[in-house]
């Protein structure tokens, strides 16, 4: 197996440490903490609190549901995907490796924070960094083409989805598509290709003789040519299992149903009038959302997510009153629910997975004592 000639050093330092997860956490509070004040200075904040307290709590739980659900079907693709690889470690391990991404996704820029420590998380139970990095991107390339087939979807309604926005704004939703399609390609392109991978390398190198930017890259081209040699030879490998590589996508696309489906029951526990056959509908329009914003450069891409659901969701409010309430009461919820309670289920995966881990370390010293 060409795997075999990868075997990398894995360091000891984690690629998120402690301070560094600090930082990031403060961030995000710091920025919820800005949305919260813009949010109460916005209409009458009582009114949508009054529109909050007033949600139907039946509808409220479902949407819980819809988290819980959505959390532990998330690492699915990752398990099967992970199945046959050598060293990989029990079901559990891979339940709350997929899990914790969401936590360091959320607490970083550009929801970037997730995979590099799953690899390392990987590496913790025995697997090189050569598998740990082909997994966690193979997962990712599955992910990405699960989200492009929702949003490409959500295309046949531009028009009903992009009604409130202006030829001013506009620009951000087709940003957010581009965006979107482009790191599927790129990430793609890096797996398969040698040449773009040497092409990559090149266009570093050129840019290292520029004085400002050497000390720079000279320090991150090396470690980039690993990744790419890692991500190439194990990606090689699971790509070849096209079976199992389809099965992890429609994995992906199942899981998405339910975060997608979240809207929905929000808008009908405060008041909103729904057909069941309209959480399809509300299901293209939440891919709509996401993908509008996946540039926007802060923890969870927030301040861009909840424009976003404004300007794309105000068309279900049309036949309510008090529409300004109900609509950022309802965005209010959704946000909760999607980014900061499946953060703080996230986190709590991690921190069971590092209790196991220590544990298991704790044996093994006794063990090799005796």
């Amino acid at each position: 197996m060409e795997e075999e000639k990868v075997e990398t050093p894995v360091e000891e330092k984690k690629p998120n440490s402690h301070k560094k997860v600090i930082g990031f956490v403060l961030l995000t509070l710091l920025v919820t903490a800005v949305m919260v004040v813009v949010f109460v200075n916005i209409g009458d904040f009582s009114k949508t609190w009054n529109q909050l307290l007033k949600m139907d709590a039946g509808y409220l739980w479902i949407a819980i549901a819809c988290v819980v659900l959505y959390l532990i079907t998330w690492p699915v693709s990752l398990m099967i995907l992970n199945r046959k690889s050598k060293n990989r470690p029990s079901k559990v391990d891979d339940f709350l490796i997929g899990g914790s991404e969401h936590f360091f996704n959320g607490i970083t820029p550009f929801s970037s924070g997730g995979q590099p420590i799953q690899v390392y998380l990987y590496t913790q139970n025995g697997m090189t960094a050569a598998q740990a990095t082909g997994i966690c991107l193979s997962n990712f390339i599955a992910f990405m083409i699960a989200t492009n087939i929702y949003a490409i979807a959500s295309l046949f309604f531009w028009g009903k989805f992009t009604e409130s926005f202006t030829p001013a704004t506009i620009w951000m939703v087709i940003l957010g598509f581009f965006m979107n399609l482009f790191t599927l390609f790129f990430i793609i392109s890096i797996a398969s290709s040698k040449t773009i991978r040497n092409l990559l390398i090149k266009l570093f190198k050129a840019l290292g003789k520029i004085k400002f930017l050497s000390k720079i890259i000279d320090k991150t081209l090396p470690k980039f040519e690993e990744y790419c040699n890692n991500f190439q030879l194990a990606s090689k490998e699971i790509m070849s299992r096209k079976f199992d590589f389809i099965l992890a996508i429609l994995a992906r696309g199942i899981s998405l149903i339910f975060y997608y489906s979240i809207p929905f029951f929000i808008l009908k526990g405060i008041g909103v009038e729904l057909q069941m056959i309209d959480i399809f509908f509300i299901l293209l329009a939440s891919s709509f959302t996401i993908t509008t914003m996946v540039w926007v450069p802060t923890p969870g891409g927030t301040g861009g997510i909840e424009f976003a659901f404004t300007y794309i969701f105000v068309t279900f409010f049309m036949t309510l009153g008090n529409k300004q309430e109900i609509i950022t009461a309802s965005m209010i919820m959704w946000r909760f629910l999607t980014y900061y309670l499946l953060m703080v289920l996230s986190a709590a995966e991690y921190v069971i997975y590092e209790i196991i881990i220590k544990k298991r370390r704790k044996k093994k010293a006794l063990e090799n004592n005796d």
